[in-house]
């Protein structure tokens, strides 16, 4: 889907600037930041894909050399018009929630 896409957005953290009570977040910081975008480019009516990169440390070092960056690429979005919409998977289970 990148070679059709509109546009592809790469989400990368900086662990190196984490305070040390932050120090290894980075990745879920960065994946909520990745999940606001696809909500976002929903509403406004785009399709996206997001291609996971880390931990993949092979994925990870092309990126840095394609882009000239010593960020951590943690994925790659792929925004465009959407050709399918497929179903929900339905993977929620309740057997495997706790209220409290």
């Amino acid at each position: 889907m990148l070679k059709t896409a509109s546009l592809a957005i790469v989400v990368c953290g900086r662990p190196d600037l984490q305070e040390s009570v932050c120090a290894g977040f980075w990745p879920q910081d960065c994946g909520a930041a990745i999940q606001n975008l696809l909500l976002q480019a929903k509403e406004l009516g785009y399709g996206t894909c997001w291609c996971g990169c880390y931990p993949v440390m092979e994925r990870v070092k092309e990126l840095q050399e394609i882009l000239s960056v010593t960020s951590q690429p943690l994925a790659v979005i792929a925004v465009g018009e959407a050709d399918e919409e497929p179903a929900a998977r339905g993977f929620y289970d309740e057997t495997r929630v706790k209220f409290l």
